[in-house]
């Protein structure tokens, strides 16, 4: 089920919006849509991405011939 969201936009941005969603063959809805999902897609990954760099220890001294010795990948072979 969808629902309604208001937002209010300069003259400016509806004209940008209309003519982009006439370019693409799809409504205003549909792209404002994929401009949310996008942005939140992004945000949510570069969140994710700040978290895993964090949490890595900077004074760890491991190779990548270590880590692929743990994984079972021949270094000499890559």
């Amino acid at each position: 089920m969808t629902t309604n969201i208001n937002i209010r936009v300069d003259g400016e941005l509806k004209q940008a919006l209309q003519g982009y969603a006439k370019l693409e063959n799809k409504t205003v809805s549909e792209v404002v849509l994929e401009a949310i999902k996008e942005k939140l897609e992004n945000e949510y990954d570069y969140k994710l991405a700040l978290l895993a760099y964090e949490s890595v220890d900077m004074n760890d001294s491991t190779t990548l011939a270590d880590m692929c010795a743990e994984a079972g990948i021949d270094y000499e072979a890559l």
